[in-house]
């Protein structure tokens, strides 16, 4: 945050916020992963329907991560983010009365503009800010981890809510409507409690100028071909459950159970992988997790399709999901190691989102097509196939990565173990033109 003594621990009250506004803001919008069912009953609408509520809120939200960026840089962090709060809360309101289809095909397109023009990379931005150079995988780490967690606890407490009141129409509606208070509760808090950035974490040149800047800059279009390529994967995890059950021959029980595992394997596994990140370096944590990532997948391709064998599909389940989340949890924390100044980090930050988050996207079309085309287990072999030839070209892009980011690396590492300090020294965060700290 260029300010002296700047650290994880004295900013964990903030990064608690960020954590809680990260789980609650997104809550009324992927409703649809656990009342799939209740909500086309409400809205009386068809599956058709209620994947194009999805389809309107990716769409808008590939619009804005762009724009949003250059908005994080321009904007202090608190301002933004109790902005997004507030106004994502409002809309879950209205949801919660059950609107028209086309109503709430609007009302998730302002969804995207809400949370990913005022909230994503403010969110990401603030996130690095929060924490010393020597501390950015922990922070990040940390933000996924509480993120499962706290999604964990809230779905359960939702869910058991709802059936509580007998699953009905009031049930949901009430479900909503306390997302969205604790929604507008996080926007409040976070305006009287997290603090302003430094002015020096903001950008004062034009715009077109910083837009330049960023996109000539070689190592975020790495950072977006790191992320493009892990993310394929991770979306590609969505077949799982179908493969468990078509290919298998598994119930729709143990599918839903297989699902329901990732969500258990994450807040340790991101956890961890923050520390480790911290203590060898993020980029190679993530080229570990690449090699864990290649290996499930190929094992898939390998384990025949036999009930006797679902075993061997819940560890090759298991270590995709490990994989995953191994790297997810340190997407951003490239960012210090690439050097990227603090005051473009958000314009940087919207540029990956836009192009490193296009799997969203392609992976459903792509799929549903090659399982159209080829039905059976020849269908999720050419899409595991394909998956495996991306995560290979992430791999080498990250050990690439590695290479011409090693002083930097090696001088974070280096910093990291004197970060006990004798008595009246401290660590200064200069991100300057090195942009690792240096010893006051």
């Amino acid at each position: 945050m260029g300010e002296s003594g700047v650290s994880l621990w004295r900013s964990r009250g903030m990064l608690l916020l960020l954590v809680a506004g990260n789980t609650v803001i997104y809550m009324m919008i992927y409703l649809r992963g656990t009342y799939y069912i209740p909500m086309m009953e409400e809205l009386q609408i068809n599956n058709t329907q209620l994947g194009m509520m999805g389809v309107s809120y990716g769409i808008a939200a590939a619009l804005c991560y762009f724009p949003g960026g250059w908005l994080a840089d321009r904007l202090s962090a608190r301002k933004l983010l109790t902005l997004s709060y507030i106004l994502t809360g409002l809309g879950g309101f209205y949801f919660a009365t059950f609107p028209s289809y086309v109503m709430c095909v609007l009302l998730h397109a302002y969804w995207g503009i809400t949370t990913s023009l005022i909230f994503w990379a403010a969110s990401i931005k603030a996130t690095r800010q929060l924490a010393a150079v020597t501390e950015q995988g922990r922070a990040y780490g940390f933000l996924e981890a509480g993120h499962g967690l706290a999604a964990g606890i809230l779905l359960s407490v939702g869910l058991a809510l709802f059936a509580r009141l007998g699953s009905s129409s009031d049930a949901l509606s009430l479900v909503i409507t306390a997302y969205a208070l604790l929604c507008l509760l996080i926007g409040v808090i976070t305006w009287f409690f997290f603090n302003e950035e430094s002015g020096d974490d903001r950008c004062s040149g034009d715009l077109w100028g910083n837009i330049i800047k960023v996109v000539k800059m070689p190592r975020v279009w790495l950072i977006t071909l790191i992320i493009f390529c892990a993310h394929w994967a991770v979306c590609a995890t969505q077949y799982l459950v179908p493969f468990s059950s078509q290919v298998f021959g598994a119930s729709v029980i143990f599918g839903a159970a297989l699902s329901i595992m990732k969500d258990y394997v994450r807040p340790i596994v991101a956890a961890g992988a923050g520390i480790a990140g911290d203590r060898i370096g993020s980029s190679k944590v993530i080229s570990f997790g690449f090699l864990l990532l290649l290996a499930g997948f190929v094992s898939l391709l390998i384990v025949p399709g036999r009930i006797n064998l679902l075993f061997l599909l819940i560890i090759n389940s298991g270590i995709v999901y490990l994989a995953m989340y191994m790297i997810r949890a340190l997407y951003y924390t490239l960012l210090e190691e690439g050097d990227i100044p603090i005051a473009i980090s958000g314009t940087a930050i919207g540029l990956i989102a836009t192009f490193g988050y296009i799997p969203e996207i392609f992976v459903p079309m792509v799929g549903g097509r090659l399982l159209d085309l080829f039905p059976g287990v020849a269908g999720y072999r050419y899409l595991f196939i394909l998956t495996a030839v991306l995560i290979t070209v992430g791999y080498f892009v990250t050990v690439y990565w590695m290479k011409i980011t090693r002083e930097k690396r090696m001088n974070m590492l280096a910093f990291r173990k004197k970060s006990v300090l004798p008595a009246g020294q401290e660590v200064l965060d200069t991100q300057g033109a090195r942009g690792y700290n240096e010893i006051k």
